[in-house]
């Protein structure tokens, strides 16, 4: 089925080209000489003479001689016409239309040769980043450019062992990965660090609250010309306004969108209240009071105080205001289900600031793994959903032609694409991701269970938008099936025996043999189930399906020495978010020039770095006090004020005065 005959002479190995020429070549000479010697004996035959009696040379001393008669040199033309065209053309001709195969009945599905996966660029990365998707006899098999790939394997198939450790070893460029077991950060990060770049651990659930930070309204821009777009944009992911539900979920989801609209921007136009999802949800609480109560308060405050909220904020708010108590609860119920995950202070903690930028994975080398351990999958899929939005979002606005800054490209590893749920930006965008050099490596179980997320339709649009497609064996007897149609047919020739035996007297009997063509999977299902543990199947664009050997990162000592530690995640300051969120307030007096003012967050100390042992002489103690707040302090527009200690001797960051504006404490400390 693969030999070299049976492939078009493109196809070839270069040492089969070069024989294939010097041998046509050579029989094209040994035509030409025997054209010579058939067109002497020809003329022979036509004088009526013996043919036997020709040489090799016989027509040109024939020429010579009987040029002049025109009789003869008529033969001698005829000799040479037929010798000639029938040897020196029309034979080679008749053998080249008899070598043609003629188009095969069923179909000439094959693999693909050593020279066809080589011509298809996967064996010559070069210095472009390239994913990693097998082996073909021995070699390492990568995919260049900008395609991504999806992988589909059973679990416990070697997904992890086989595609994702090794690419996060071998990728140059930045990477999100969905991490769900944690393992890819234990086995990647170390050696991802050890080669410069930044890595983060986004990790919301972790029991000991060790997290690197993302705040997802921090990509919200301030100005009033994109602030209610952006925010707007986050409400979607929570709120989708798609047709799949019905007219009152449609409703609903609309007015949750439009009180998390007033909401943000109240959020944006209060600096005293941390910006926050949380925030969001802790005011939605109605703080102690109907909610319709707590906003009506919240707009007349800030009319009495003379800092009115905007207009875009009192009429989103207000909008709500003008409903019925019982459709008010229903918003407020709609509003609060996707958010009540950010009630988790953990949660709420992992994303009140930012560790890292999602806008910046383009811009420099960095790597964030997003570690959601199993039992929370449920939970935290509005959080991934909306992580995964806002990192197509902030990534799809300008084209790397736009922007030069824009120098990397990034991989985004969905181990267990499904399991986040359904992420309509990555399914809808997948079709132009690869020009804003965003490269999917996208990873399921089987095609049956992307079907169950996106619908048939979307899900095989989303998986015809990966140039790349690794297939392992499966185990469910439909996928073997699609999996074996997808490979294509070949046409096989096929030859059936027959006998036949008569009963007469004289007992004859006869045998009889017929061939026919007959319609064959390159793989059955059956052949697809049982591929093995060790191989695959590469469908390329443009290419011929490839079978291939699975990696083995273990087994290979190139990839086994880059295993190294993962850095430490830092453990967040829960204490210290705690108190911000649940507003330890304390008077103090800040003695300000007109018109400055001061962030609150900057007057929260972090008090566990003070000493534990406060014995010795006062003066030393105000001393250590003076120097932990100023170190951890920092000036305000109006230049360095001198820090001071209050009645009650506790130092202040700013002198007194007349006014008593709210300053933060994480502790009381009893001195």
């Amino acid at each position: 089925m693969n030999n070299v005959t049976a492939l078009p002479f493109a196809s070839w190995p270069a040492g089969h080209k070069i024989a294939a020429v010097v041998f046509a070549v050579a029989a094209y000479v040994a035509l030409a000489f025997a054209a010579v010697y058939l067109s002497g004996a020809l003329f022979l035959l036509l004088c009526k003479a013996n043919p036997a009696q020709a040489r090799l040379g016989s027509i040109v001393s024939y020429w010579r001689l009987y040029k002049d008669d025109s009789l003869l040199r008529k033969r001698l033309q005829i000799a040479l016409g037929v010798s000639g065209v029938g040897l020196l053309v029309l034979l080679p001709a008749g053998l080249v239309i008899a070598a043609r195969s003629r188009r095969p009945l069923h179909g000439d599905a094959r693999f693909a040769t050593p020279a066809e996966v080589e011509r298809a660029g996967l064996t010559r990365a070069g210095k472009s980043p390239a994913i990693l998707v097998g082996k073909h006899r021995g070699r390492f098999l990568s995919l260049p450019g900008q395609l991504s790939v999806m992988l589909s394997a059973p679990t416990r198939s070697g997904k992890g062992v086989g595609i994702v450790i090794p690419n996060l070893l071998n990728w140059p460029d930045s990477a999100v990965v969905l991490d769900i077991k944690g393992e890819n950060h234990a086995a990647t990060a170390g050696f991802r660090a050890a080669c410069g770049q930044s890595v983060f651990a986004f990790s919301p659930f972790d029991d000991e609250a060790r997290s690197h930070r993302w705040n997802p309204l921090s990509s919200v821009r301030t100005d009033e010309l994109h602030r209610i777009s952006d925010l707007l944009a986050i409400g979607q992911v929570f709120f989708p306004n798609d047709t799949s539900g019905t007219s009152s979920e449609a409703f609903f989801n609309d007015q949750a969108r439009n009180l998390f609209l007033g909401l943000g921007l109240l959020l944006l136009e209060s600096p005293a209240l941390p910006r926050t999802v949380g925030e969001m949800l802790r005011q939605s609480s109605g703080k102690g009071q109907a909610l319709s109560a707590h906003l009506a308060q919240l707009i007349n405050a800030r009319i009495e105080q003379g800092r009115p909220l905007s207009q875009e904020c009192t009429d989103a708010l207000r909008r709500l205001l003008t409903t019925s108590d019982n459709t008010l609860s229903s918003i407020v119920a709609t509003f609060n289900a996707p958010l009540t995950i950010f009630a988790d202070p953990i949660v709420d903690a992992a994303t009140s600031a930012d560790d890292f930028d999602l806008a910046d994975v383009r811009r420099r080398r960095m790597t964030v793994y997003v570690r959601i351990p199993p039992h929370r999958m449920a939970s935290a899929r509005p959080l991934l959903n909306l992580f995964f939005s806002q990192l197509v979002g902030l990534n799809t606005r300008h084209l790397p032609e736009q922007d030069p800054t824009l120098r990397y490209q990034c991989l985004l590893v969905n181990d267990e694409f499904t399991s986040m749920g359904r992420v309509s930006i990555i399914s809808t965008a997948a079709a132009f991701l690869a020009g804003y050099n965003l490269r999917l490596l996208t990873i399921i179980q089987a095609m049956s269970q992307l079907d169950a997320v996106y619908g048939e339709k979307e899900a095989r649009t989303f998986a015809t938008n990966h140039g790349l497609q690794i297939l392992y064996a499966p185990r469910e007897q439909r996928d073997a099936d699609e999996y074996s149609a997808m490979l294509g047919q070949y046409t096989e020739r096929a030859t059936s025996r027959g006998r036949s035996q008569s009963f007469s007297n004289h007992g004859h009997s006869s045998i009889s043999r017929n061939e026919s063509e007959q319609r064959r999977a390159l793989l059955l299902p059956q052949e697809m189930k049982s591929l093995g543990s060790d191989r695959l199947v590469l469908v390329l664009e443009n290419c011929k399906p490839i079978l291939g050997e699975k990696i083995r990162y273990f087994n290979d000592k190139a990839f086994r020495t880059r295993l190294k530690p993962a850095p430490n995640v830092p453990r967040m300051n829960m204490d210290l978010h705690l108190a911000r969120v649940q507003g330890r307030w304390r008077y103090a007096n800040d003695d300000l020039p007109d018109g400055e003012t001061i962030d609150i967050q900057r007057l929260a100390h972090d008090m566990a770095q003070l000493p534990d042992d406060f014995d010795g002489p006062s003066d030393q103690l105000a001393e250590t006090l003076l120097n932990f707040f100023t170190a951890s302090g920092s000036s305000t527009g109006g230049g360095e004020i001198e820090p001071m200690a209050d009645d009650d001797g506790v130092l202040l960051e700013h002198p007194e005065r007349d006014g008593h504006p709210l300053v933060q404490s994480t502790e009381c400390i009893d001195i």
